[in-house]
């Protein structure tokens, strides 16, 4: 039997994302989200996850996308440009790596700043994951789950999604970067095993991330569906994409992700097959 949670991340980056993640949790299939700590619309998104109790929220982690530090970018220099944000794209940041300019110091100060302003919220954390995925990145990684651990959240994100899987994607850019980071991620799942901590047996998601229509999620589902086992979605639904579209840059079709997620072809093909869906608290 195949179990599926659906993550829709980036809850509390905009009044446009939560609306539309809130709209996918009620009408459609997405059974939990990923917060962002220094999101803009934050306040909003604890408001409506605690509205909401059944949608699974988990910790969003930024270190990329052009976004905020919740900590003082004074405090955090090594992990931010100098308009005080995060670098744009994770090749900036890994770059920043390689160089020797990130001081693990700040970055473990900042995952701390992240996770607890979201856990003195109140909410049931269930898991943890990161922004473009640099939470599994080898040094990153450590201080992530030591982190975590510290705050009691035993689940975490692996986004290892087959190399070979492309789903109707024919961009050689998007697949030398899916391949880069999923090899990273593969790499990770032992580290996360030896740690404790638990994850989905598979990833779907990274080479349609931001574009999945009815057509890619279809080729998703049957993927699950003929893998039993635990799988995760990772999805970006939204309700305005010119709104969203002028504010990041990141070429994201938000309003056809909501659709396909709440189409009545993908409701009726999840019950036709009996693919149960579930949020990472449900992971035993």
């Amino acid at each position: 039997m195949s179990k599926l949670i659906v993550n829709a991340d980036d809850f509390g980056l905009h009044s446009a994302v939560n609306a539309g993640i809130l709209d996918g949790h009620r009408t459609g299939i997405i059974t939990s989200t990923s917060l962002l700590a220094g999101g803009d619309a934050f306040t909003e998104a604890v408001s409506m996850a605690k509205e909401n109790p059944k949608l699974g929220i988990g910790i969003h982690i930024a270190l990329v996308g052009g976004l905020k530090p919740v900590c003082d970018p004074a405090e955090v220099p090594s992990l931010v440009t100098a308009e005080g944000v995060f670098p744009e794209s994770y090749v900036d940041f890994i770059k920043r790596i390689y160089s020797g300019k990130i001081n693990y110091s700040e970055l473990r100060k900042e995952i701390n700043a992240q996770i607890t302003q979201i856990s003195d919220t109140g909410l049931k954390v269930t898991h943890i994951d990161g922004h473009q995925h640099m939470h599994v990145l080898p040094t990153v990684l450590p201080i992530v789950i030591e982190q975590a651990k510290s705050f009691g959240i035993n689940a975490i994100r692996v986004p290892d999604e087959p190399t070979s899987f492309m789903n109707y994607i024919y961009s050689p850019t998007r697949f030398l970067g899916k391949v880069g980071l999923s090899t990273v991620a593969a790499n990770a799942r032992p580290i996360v095993r030896n740690n404790n901590m638990l994850t989905t047996q598979y990833f779907w998601g990274m080479v349609n991330g931001g574009n999945i229509d009815q057509k890619s999620l279809m080729g998703i589902l049957k993927k699950v569906n003929n893998n039993s086992g635990t799988h995760e979605l990772m999805v970006h639904p939204g309700i305005n994409n010119t709104i969203l579209g002028k504010r990041y840059n990141w070429g994201y079709h938000w309003e056809d992700e909501l659709h396909a997620l709440c189409s009545s072809h993908t409701r009726l093909y999840i019950r036709q097959h009996g693919i149960e869906l579930i949020n990472y608290g449900d992971l035993i």
